[in-house]
């Protein structure tokens, strides 16, 4: 049995920029205090308690005629395992971590699973999926399925080789069941605030937040809320990633008129106390894929702890949510007319009621009634062990 540590050592990895993924701070900020961490994604060290290792995004290993053709032959032959392993931040990762020991690991999505597996043990590794990954949207065709199948494959093949999961909600938690995993449930409910709720005023200010991708309902909701007979303004807060998506937007709003206003995006850490400043959180997601379908997004919960009512459509996860806390208002479908009607019935009496439901709901929806989900997981795989903290 080894001899106890004064911190066990765990590594939390990524294949993403662990310091803007909210998601996976907050597993670095659970256990920094407690653990030895290290973290290794791309980007910068997202905790100054924490060891980084950080991977190049742009570094890859040539192959070679030889290894271009067996890549290749891999794929068309769907010797996944290979290809796997092939994949250039997988090699990166097992050449940066090569000869180090780890106590636990916290693998996040599925693809950086198998190489936690590797490098440090199955019985030692807890996958956190943020996603359905088999219901990713692919193309409707044979490189699509192709890409289907791998993503099943990842799954059948190293997650639920992994001692513990956990994914975003329920409905996913209970797919999964079908591909061998258990999944535990974290949300990505934002940490608890001390706001206070605000009475509304008129005109009704409503408000969304995240990436200006069209197929993501930001037409219908804008269309909606230019049409409305109630006395309501839309105000955008959109990331800058695409900027084309972004420009048709903007294009958009400056069509309907002066009650839509697309801004700059607000800082993380700042976000949630501009939103406090709203009376309505509004995301209707048309179901475009599984994934959009079963979402439970950061912003839903930002919406929560911000105070505001809430607007939704008929996507499963929210929409429970939102009934079972009577948080605001589920449209009817994901149609502009469908959220127009909801926007139409919209009243002041009704918003502030869902604002104080909202402030009751806080601490049941905040990450820190979610995180032990992952604390318990870890501790489980350390105790086995014999290394306690």
């Amino acid at each position: 049995m080894p001899h106890p540590r004064q911190r066990p050592r765990l590594l939390i990895l990524s294949f993403f920029d662990i310091s803007i993924d909210p998601r996976v701070m907050k597993q670095v900020r659970l256990f920094a205090e407690e653990y030895a961490v290290t973290t290794c994604s791309p980007g910068p060290r997202p905790h100054p308690d924490v060891e980084h290792v950080e991977l190049d995004v742009h570094w890859a290993r040539p192959r070679g005629r030889m290894g271009n053709a067996i890549d290749d032959l891999a794929r068309a032959r769907e010797w996944f395992g290979w290809s796997y392993r092939q994949t250039p931040i997988v090699q990166q990762v097992r050449e940066k971590l090569h000869g180090r020991e780890f106590d636990a690991a916290i693998a996040n999505d599925a693809d950086a699973v198998g190489i936690a597996n590797d490098l440090v043990g199955a019985a030692r590794v807890h996958a956190d999926l943020h996603e359905f990954f088999p219901g990713l949207p692919q193309p409707d065709n044979l490189l699509g399925e192709r890409q289907r199948r791998y993503w099943t494959w990842l799954v059948r093949e190293h997650c639920a080789k992994a001692a513990s999961s956990t994914t975003v909600g329920a409905e996913i938690a209970r797919r999964y069941g079908e591909y061998g995993l258990t999944p535990g449930v974290v949300t990505n409910a934002t940490h608890l605030r001390d706001l206070p709720v605000r009475e509304t005023g008129s005109p009704i200010r409503i408000v969304h937040s995240g990436n200006p991708f069209r197929d993501r309902g930001l037409g219908e909701i804008m269309t909606a809320v230019a049409q409305t007979t109630t006395d309501v303004t839309l105000d955008l807060y959109l990331m800058k990633h695409n900027e084309v998506e972004l420009a048709a937007v903007v294009e958009l709003a400056e069509k309907l008129g002066e009650r839509i206003r697309v801004l700059d995006p607000v800082a993380q850490s700042e976000l949630v106390e501009t939103l406090n400043g709203y009376d309505v959180g509004i995301h209707v997601l048309p179901p475009t894929s599984e994934n959009n379908s079963l979402a439970l997004p950061n912003k839903f919960f930002d919406f929560i702890q911000a105070r505001l009512a809430v607007i939704v459509g008929p996507s499963l996860e929210m929409a429970r949510i939102v009934s079972e806390y009577e948080l605001g208002v589920v449209t009817a479908d994901f149609s502009e007319a469908s959220i127009r009607a909801a926007l139409d019935t919209l009243t002041i009496a009704d918003i502030d009621r869902a604002k104080r439901a909202a402030d009751a709901a806080a601490p049941a929806l905040s990450s820190e009634s979610q995180v032990g989900v992952w604390k318990r997981a870890v501790d489980q795989i350390i105790e086995r062990q014999g290394v306690r903290a």
